[in-house]
C-alpha cells in the first residue's frame, strides 16, 4: 500500500518570491500530515515566478525561469529530505545544450535527483516557446514501485504508456497544464484510457486559477486525480480519488499495489496481456505496403 498526494495548485498573483518558496512548503507540510510517501505537483509549477514580472515574451520567459533553477533544485532537494517524502516537483522550464525544455524532477529524500523531459510538445510549445523535446523514456525504481512520468501532452499517446507498461512501470505520474475545460477533459480522458489498456495506476495532478496579464499562465482548469483500471476490485469508473474541480486542494489516495497486480492476473479482462502483436506488425506491414 503507497500513500501518494497530489498538490492542486492554485496561480495567484505574488507579491514576492519568497511568497511562492514559502507556499510549496506549506503544501509538502499539509500532505506530510497525511502521512504522503510520495507528492505530485503540477506542469509548468515555476511559472507561476512570472507572475512577479511584467508581461514577458515567451522567449524572455524562458530566460527569466531558468534563473530559478538552481534554487528550485535545492529548495526540495532540502524538503524533500527534511519531511522524508519523496516529491516529484511538477515541471521547470530551464536551458540544456543551449536550448529551453520543459522537465520533470523527481527528488528522492536520500538527495537522489531523477529528470523526465517532455516528450511530445504541443503546436504551442514548438511554436510559440520554442522548446526542444526529449527522446528518453526514464522507468524509475522507487520504493512504492516501478514509476513514469509522462508529461501532459505524452499521456494522450498510447505508446509510451504501453512501453512504460512492458518495462513493469505499475505507477504513471502525470503533472498537467491545461487553460481549458476541453484540454482538462483530454488529458483526463486519457489518461483514463493508459489505466484501462494497461491495467496501470495513473496519478494526474494539474493547476488551477490563473494570472490574466500573463500570457503565458493566464488561466488553468483541472480535477486532479487517482485512476485505475476499470474492472475488479476497483471502482466501475477507475476514479479511486478526485480533487474539487478548480479549487486548490492536497488530496491523498491509499494505492494498493498488491491488488493492482492480482488485478493482471483475475481480472474480468485483461487488456495487457490478451493484446495481439503479431496481428498489429501484419496490419502495419500491410498500410505500409499499400502506400
Amino acid at each position: 500500500m503507497a500513500n501518494v498526494g497530489v498538490v492542486q495548485y492554485r496561480i495567484a498573483p505574488l507579491q514576492t518570491e519568497a511568497q511562492f518558496w514559502e507556499g510549496l512548503e506549506h503544501h509538502v507540510r499539509q500532505a506530510q500530515k497525511q502521512g504522503v510517501e510520495l507528492l505530485v505537483f503540477p506542469e509548468y509549477l515555476t511559472a507561476s515566478l512570472l507572475a512577479l514580472r511584467p508581461a514577458l515574451t515567451h522567449r524572455q520567459a524562458c530566460a527569466y525561469l531558468d534563473q530559478f533553477t538552481g534554487t528550485y533544485l535545492k529548495f526540495f532537494q532540502k524538503l524533500s529530505r527534511e519531511a522524508d517524502m519523496m516529491i516529484l516537483a511538477g515541471t521547470h522550464i530551464h536551458e540544456v545544450n543551449g536550448s529551453y525544455v520543459n522537465e520533470a524532477f523527481f527528488f528522492y529524500p536520500d538527495g537522489r535527483v531523477e529528470r523526465q523531459m517532455k516528450l511530445h510538445l504541443t503546436p504551442e510549445e514548438r511554436k510559440v516557446w520554442k522548446l526542444a523535446p526529449g527522446e528518453d523514456l526514464r522507468v524509475f525504481d522507487t520504493p512504492i514501485g516501478k514509476t513514469v512520468i509522462l508529461i501532459c501532452y505524452d499521456i494522450e499517446f498510447p505508446e509510451l504508456a504501453r512501453i512504460a507498461a512492458e518495462q513493469q512501470a505499475e505507477l504513471i505520474l502525470n503533472p498537467v497544464y491545461t487553460d481549458t475545460m476541453a484540454g482538462y477533459y483530454r488529458v483526463r480522458h486519457t489518461a483514463q484510457a493508459r489505466a484501462v489498456e494497461n491495467q496501470r495506476f495513473i496519478v494526474q495532478c494539474g493547476m488551477v486559477g490563473g494570472l490574466p496579464h500573463i500570457p503565458q499562465i493566464d488561466a488553468a482548469y483541472a480535477q486532479s486525480g487517482f485512476f485505475s483500471p476499470c474492472d475488479h476490485p476497483f471502482p466501475p469508473d477507475g476514479v479511486l480519488a478526485l480533487c474539487q474541480a478548480d479549487q486548490e486542494e492536497v488530496l491523498s489516495c491509499q494505492l494498493d499495489l498488491e491488488r493492482l497486480r492480482k488485478n493482471w492476473e483475475q481480472g474480468k479482462v485483461s487488456p495487457f496481456k490478451d493484446r495481439k502483436p503479431e496481428l498489429y506488425r501484419r496490419l502495419q506491414a500491410e498500410i505500409e505496403t499499400k502506400s
